[in-house]
C-alpha cells in the first residue's frame, strides 16, 4: 500500500487472531481485548529493537487478503491483525 520501507525491512512481524479464543471469555469486548494485546506487543517489539539500536515501525495499513494468503490463514476463523517491521537505521 505504497509504503517502501516494508520491502527495505530485514524482518517483518505479524500477529495474527483467533478471535474464538477470547469471545467465549470476553463476550462483546473480546475485539477491544485483542487490539490492545497486539499493541502492548508490538510496543515490547519496540523497546527491544531500541535497546538492540535497530528501527522499528508499525503498520496497520497491509492488503488484508494477501496477508492472510501469505501465511495460509483462512481470513476468518484466523486473521492477520497487526504488523510491524525491524530494519536498521
Amino acid at each position: 500500500m505504497k509504503q517502501g520501507f516494508v520491502e527495505k525491512s530485514v524482518v517483518a512481524f505479524a500477529w495474527t487472531c483467533i478471535p474464538y479464543r477470547t469471545e467465549w471469555s470476553y463476550d462483546k469486548v473480546s475485539h477491544k481485548i485483542i487490539a490492545i494485546d497486539a499493541g502492548h506487543v508490538c510496543q515490547n517489539l519496540y523497546l527491544a529493537c531500541e535497546s538492540a539500536n535497530l528501527a522499528c515501525c508499525a503498520v496497520g495499513a497491509y492488503h488484508q487478503g494477501q496477508m492472510d494468503q501469505l501465511l495460509k490463514l483462512d481470513g476468518v476463523e484466523e486473521f492477520t491483525i497487526y504488523m510491524a517491521v525491524v530494519g536498521k537505521y
